[in-house]
Order: structure tokens, then sequence, then C-alpha cells
């Protein structure tokens, strides 16, 4: 009826502070992990996480593409995370249908 197993998906993360990316990243593991596997998700457990990329870029912003020039920064960030899953396995769930 239910089982245990480990899972490893790569996730991604965009943001405009270290924070946020990662954030953002860690948002995806539940949607990704249903995507790939068939059956309801009990318990996520990250196990290891291994940083594939990660990026900074840095962009001069302008107001009127001439005044006021600010530093920008976008932060991405790719990462590999094994995780140790619960699933309750809802094919071998059998209903008993009753009419009324």
């Amino acid at each position: 009826m239910h089982k245990k197993l480990k899972h490893k998906v790569r996730i991604e993360g965009k943001g405009n502070t270290k924070e946020h990316a990662i954030a953002n990243a860690l948002g995806l593991i539940q949607k990704k992990v249903n995507a790939e596997l068939k059956g309801m998700i009990i318990r996520i457990e990250p196990v290891q996480i291994e940083v594939v990329e990660a990026i900074e870029e840095t962009y001069t912003e302008r107001f009127m593409m001439l005044l006021f020039p600010r530093k920008r920064s976008q932060f991405k960030l790719v990462m590999d995370i094994e995780v140790d899953l619960f699933i309750l396995d809802t094919d071998k769930i059998h209903f008993i249908e009753k009419k009324r």
C-alpha cells in the first residue's frame, strides 16, 4: 500500500537575491517529483544536495537610458537533490461502491 524510495531530481531557481533563488528552487521539488512518479506523496525528505551551477549576473540599470545608474543582480541556481520519499500507492486501494 505504501513504499519508501530514494529519488534524485534536478531543480533550477532564479531570483534577485541568493535566498530567493534557493527558495524558488526548493519550492519546485514537490512539483518535479509529482511529475516524475505515480502515487500520492506523503513525505519528501531531502538527504543530499549538490550544487551543479550557481551564477550571479550583474548589470547596470539606468533611468531613461542615461540617468541614475545602479547595479542590479540576478541569481541562477541549478541543484541535484536526492530525496527520501514515502509514497501511498493509490492503485492498490480498493474502494467499495455504494449506490443510493
